[in-house]
C-alpha cells in the first residue's frame, strides 16, 4: 500500500530452512535491498554467519521473532509473547477452579527466543496454583522444549510421555496450534491402541489460528487458540519500514532487550478464539 517494490523469500521451519534463510538474507543484501524484514527461523545461525553485523547500512526489522545477541537490529514488531503465555495460563487456571488436576507442559524450540519468554510467563502463573501435578515430572523449559515448531515433534514427545505415564492429563500447555495438533494426534493414537473412547479431551490451548486448529476447536479436541491478528502485525511492520525509508521517526515507548541492545518495538493486538467465536474468523 506504500508503493515500494517488495521481494519475498520463503524457507521452511527447520534446520535446512534456517540455513537457507541466511543465504536469502545475503542474496537480498547483494541485490541492493537496504530494508529487510526477517522472521528468524534460527537466530543463532544468522549470528554465526555475521551477515547483519557486516551490513550495518541496512535497516533490519525483526518480524514476530527477535534475533537475539545482535546489535544490528533496528526495530521489532510482534505480539507480546509474555502476554500470550499469560492468556493461555489464565485460561487453564479458569478451568481448574479449586480442583486438583494433572498437567503436561510443552514449549517451542530454543532457536526461538519467544518460546522461552512464552513458557516462563505461562509457567509462572500455573506454578502458583498448588493444584497441579505433572505425571511426567517435566517442568523446566529445557525439559519440555521441542526441536521444532512441528506437529511431528509434538506427536513424538506426547507419545513418549503417554508411554511412560500411561496417563492422559487433564490439562496440556501447548504453545501453538501445530504443537496442539501433534499432541491431539498422539492422544487419539494412544486411545485407539488402548481401545478407549474419549468422552472429553484434555484442555489444550494454542496460538496462530491455523485451519486445523479451527477444526480441532469445533470438534472439541482443542479448547482455544490465539489469533495474533497478522493483518495488524503486517500493517504495523509496513508502516515502520516506510518510516525508515522516508526518514520519518517511529514513536514507541516499547523496547525489547535482545542481549546486546534495547531494540525499539511495537506490540500488536491478539484475540482469544474459542468455540463461541471461531466461526467469525
Amino acid at each position: 500500500s506504500y508503493g515500494y517494490d517488495v521481494h519475498s523469500f520463503l524457507a521452511s521451519e527447520n534446520e535446512a530452512g534456517a540455513i537457507k534463510q541466511v543465504e536469502q538474507i545475503k542474496q537480498a543484501i547483494n541485490a541492493g535491498y537496504r530494508n529487510i524484514v526477517i522472521p528468524p527461523i534460527d537466530y543463532k545461525k544468522i549470528n554465526e554467519d555475521g551477515v547483519l553485523e557486516a551490513n550495518q547500512n541496512c535497516n533490519i526489522i525483526c518480524y514476530d521473532r527477535m534475533i537475539m545477541d545482535n546489535d544490528a537490529i533496528d526495530f521489532y514488531t510482534t505480539c507480546d509473547p509474555s502476554k500470550i503465555g499469560e492468556m493461555q495460563a489464565q485460561y487453564l487456571l479458569n478451568k481448574i477452579g479449586n480442583k486438583e488436576m494433572t498437567i503436561e507442559y510443552f514449549a517451542g524450540p530454543k532457536t526461538d527466543k519467544n518460546a522461552a519468554t512464552y513458557f516462563d510467563s505461562a509457567f509462572k502463573l500455573l506454578g502458583k496454583s498448588g493444584l497441579l501435578s505433572v505425571p511426567s515430572g517435566k517442568k523446566t523449559y529445557d525439559e519440555v522444549a521441542l526441536k521444532e515448531w512441528s506437529s511431528a515433534d509434538a506427536y513424538d514427545a506426547m507419545t513418549a510421555r503417554l508411554k511412560d505415564t500411561e496417563t492422559i492429563p487433564d490439562l496440556i500447555l501447548a504453545p501453538n496450534d501445530n504443537v496442539a495438533d501433534g499432541i491431539i494426534q498422539a492422544i487419539d493414537k494412544w486411545a485407539e491402541d488402548h481401545r478407549i473412547t474419549l468422552d472429553t479431551y484434555p484442555i489444550i490451548p494454542g496460538q496462530d489460528m491455523e485451519l486445523q486448529a479451527k477444526e480441532n476447536i469445533k470438534n472439541g479436541k482443542q479448547a482455544m487458540t490465539i489469533n495474533k491478528e497478522y493483518q495488524d502485525l503486517a500493517e504495523t511492520t509496513a508502516m515502520i519500514v516506510s518510516c525508515l525509508i522516508s526518514g520519518k521517526s517511529v514513536t514507541t515507548s516499547q523496547q525489547f532487550d535482545n542481549g546486546k541492545i534495547l531494540v525499539p518495538a511495537k506490540y500488536t493486538n491478539f484475540t482469544l478464539i474459542t468455540s463461541y467465536n471461531v466461526d467469525k474468523y
